[in-house]
């Protein structure tokens, strides 16, 4: 999920801040961002909010079906 880790580091946030603001680990952040874990939509929309972006650029094309 490379979209996530660029959103993330546009609004220089480190994995630790994202995931303490998320309420998980910071591994969670990290298999996200590797694509060794799913990012379910709910926490995406989370995740869009803290980082100002609308939570389906956070998906790459081909998990958005592009």
């Amino acid at each position: 999920m490379e979209n996530l880790r660029k959103a993330r580091l546009a609004k220089k946030l480190s994995q630790k801040e994202l995931a303490d603001e998320l309420g998980v680990t910071t591994a969670t952040i990290s298999r996200y961002e590797s694509g060794e874990r799913k990012l379910p939509v709910e926490t995406a929309k989370r995740i869009a909010e803290i980082l100002e972006v609308d939570w389906y650029t956070l998906f790459d094309e081909k998990e958005q079906g592009l």
